[in-house]
């Protein structure tokens, strides 16, 4: 065998079970000999006869689950795995093997069980460190998988694939700063490895370097052109470049069609739904974000708002951690359908046997959508809403919900691929779970200083943004900002935002940076700490200021000059707030300035804030869906004509 002469092998082994029928090895080696051969049937037939002779070697066992493992046996495999470590515990070799195939069977905790073991006995074993940490990450249970990944870079960093992981990893533990220089290391090794690249950007993104984390994506297209995601991700950091015009956005999108959907377009559209205008519609909602997430705050009560004997509503949840929050939409649904994992051809035809009539989209370009779903067109009228700020670029996107504030009629419709629907009462509906904590004062009638805030995404801080905002608190004397943002959970980070406003002349004693907060309470809580909100441009945000006004907060908005710009101001306009919309950069100032100098104004729009809300049309779900059916059913009566 070793000399290359498996048959000759063979021969001398049929020889000695001439003369010793029941000698085990022999029939031993014969297993090993088919399994050479690629003759599994017979290994496991000869290796199973010498067990037969001698089932007290644990060798016997493990080879032959190895040949169940070539077979596909899981349950067999395993079986023997557990045997041979039964027989002998001080061998990893079956751990490791068990382990393996307990992985294949999402065995999770039996898996990360047997590692450990073959891990006790050889702790230096290098893909022992490896799987376990990529189990236990698999299990949540990041902060041990991240000690592993450390070590075994530390003591083996020519192991190519554990900067990657290591990288993943320390990015869901939220350290930041270290999983860039894991990638970076990552991409040593694995130059052309997309993924490393698409990551990377990813984190760059949302640590506010946006042409660092283009240059990251471009990458990852140089080595996996047909990574969609990546695309996806180049063209939703895309939107936080001010100098970038509308129109090149438009450009940029409708290559995304070329690229990545166009291909995917079937031949024949024909549908066989009944084009029965008044039919009852069968709405399909396909989003990543049916969870604890910044959308959901503005869909989490519209299953249950729906008319039942006008609408059907089905969710394709593409949700890999669920929730609370995805449970409580799951539980206001007709059909619930999860797709994570799923196929994009297969929710093609899930969709197709559900006859959903109308799919929206939630998410557009935002992270693990699932636009090549649409791309397919499974169903006869599809819309994009509310996840992206932007136009998808697609052909078979028919429509966008917004409002004539966010989409000015005859300024912005040829910058979109869908046809823009403008909804009489706002694109937006904020459905929060409860009230909040208690408003309190304003903040600067117990300091004797005004505080301007802003929680929002630190990419939206834009060298622009930092430059005004400094101006507002050159105009205050004394006043402070508080920032707040996951990103700032790194210290680099924070020295390199502390640096931008010191740029500006602002010292970093007036600039508080904080993180995240274990609960949402908390989070809402720290609006207590705020008597002015800004809000950011050209990018601006949305469940911020919506938090912000509820808990008495009055947030200053910039009137932009794309969709992301204007939200701001639809959702001032709707909520009754159109005085505090500024139409250029010196008025925001100027706006800023002249609240913070009166603090009557500011104690009275403490006390008023919250209930003006809650009566206001932003948060009127009533009125909301009504004009969104209402919508849905022009689509369709539509597609029914034109059929």
């Amino acid at each position: 065998m070793q000399s290359g002469q498996p048959e000759a092998a063979q021969n001398k082994c049929e020889q000695i079970l001439a003369l010793e029928p029941d000698n085990p090895a022999a029939h031993f080696e014969l297993g090993r000999i088919a399994l050479k051969l690629d003759q599994h049937e017979t290994a496991i037939e000869r290796i199973s006869r010498a067990i037969e002779f001698d089932s007290g070697n644990w060798v016997f066992h493990n080879v032959l689950g190895e040949v169940h493992v070539r077979h596909g046996n899981w349950p067999a495999a395993t079986r023997c795995f557990r045997r041979a470590v039964a027989l002998d515990p001080d061998d990893p070799a079956a751990y490791i093997n068990l382990g393996g195939v307990l992985i294949r069977q999402h065995e999770l905790p039996a898996a990360a069980n047997a590692l450990h073991k073959a891990l006790s006995i050889n702790p230096d074993a290098a893909n022992v460190q490896h799987n376990l940490a990529l189990t236990l990450h698999q299990l949540g249970d990041d902060q041990e998988a991240a000690a592993l990944f450390t070590r075994l870079a530390a003591h083996r960093p020519d192991f190519r694939e554990v900067h990657y992981n290591l990288g993943v990893v320390l990015t869901k533990l939220e350290r930041f700063d270290e999983a860039v220089t894991s990638y970076r290391q990552a991409l040593k090794w694995q130059p052309d490895f997309a993924a490393i690249h698409n990551n990377l950007g990813s984190l760059l993104t949302a640590l506010n370097d946006p042409n660092g984390a283009i240059s990251c994506y471009r990458n990852a297209l140089v080595h996996q052109p047909n990574h969609a995601q990546a695309y996806s991700n180049l063209l939703m950091t895309l939107n936080y470049l001010p100098q970038l015009s509308q129109h090149e956005m438009y450009l940029a999108a409708k290559k995304f069609e070329a690229d990545h959907a166009s291909d995917l377009s079937p031949r024949q559209t024909d549908f066989h739904h009944s084009a029965e205008a008044e039919k009852k519609l069968r709405i399909g909602y396909l989003s990543s974000d049916f969870r604890t997430h910044s959308v959901a705050w503005f869909i989490r009560n519209l299953p249950d708002a729906h008319q039942r004997n006008r609408i059907e509503v089905f969710c394709y949840a593409n949700v890999a951690e669920a929730d609370a929050m995805t449970g409580e939409i799951e539980a206001q649904t007709d059909h619930w359908l999860s797709i994570a994992g799923m196929r994009d051809a297969d929710v093609v035809d899930r969709i197709k046997a559900d006859q959903i009539d109308i799919l929206i989209d939630l998410g557009g370009h935002t992270g693990n959508n699932r636009l090549l779903v649409f791309a397919r067109r499974p169903a006869p009228v599809q819309v994009t809403w509310l996840g992206y700020p932007n136009t998808t670029g697609m052909a078979h996107m028919d429509y966008r919900l917004t409002d004539a504030i966010a989409d000015p009629p005859g300024e912005t419709d040829n910058l979109y691929s869908e046809q823009l629907v403008r909804l009489p009462h706002g694109f937006l509906c904020y459905q929060p779970d409860q009230a909040g904590p208690d408003v309190v004062d304003p903040p600067c009638l117990k300091q004797g200083h005004i505080t301007f805030g802003s929680f929002n995404n630190y990419p939206k801080l834009t060298p622009d943004v930092i430059r005004v905002w400094s101006k507002i608190l050159h105009q205050s004397p004394g006043s402070r900002l508080i920032l707040k943002s996951r990103a700032m959970l790194g210290e680099k980070t924070r020295e390199r935002c502390a640096l931008q406003f010191a740029e500006h002349g602002i010292s970093p004693e007036r600039v508080d940076l904080l993180a995240t907060v274990p609960t949402r309470k908390e989070h809402l809580a720290l609006y207590s700490k705020i008597d002015i909100g800004l809000d950011p441009f050209p990018y601006n945000g949305t469940t911020t200021t919506c938090e912000a006004l509820l808990m008495g907060v009055p947030v200053i908005a910039l009137h932009g000059d794309r969709h992301a710009g204007r939200v701001g101001a639809s959702i001032m306009s709707r909520a009754g707030l159109s005085e505090l919309i500024a139409a250029n950069e010196a008025e925001y100032i100027s706006l800023a300035k002249e609240l913070a100098g009166d603090r009557q104004k500011l104690v009275k729009m403490r006390k008023e804030l919250r209930p003006q809300m809650l009566e206001s049309e932003l948060m009127d779900l009533t009125l909301f869906t009504e004009s969104l059916e209402h919508a849905y059913r022009e689509m369709w009566l539509t597609w029914c004509n034109e059929k």
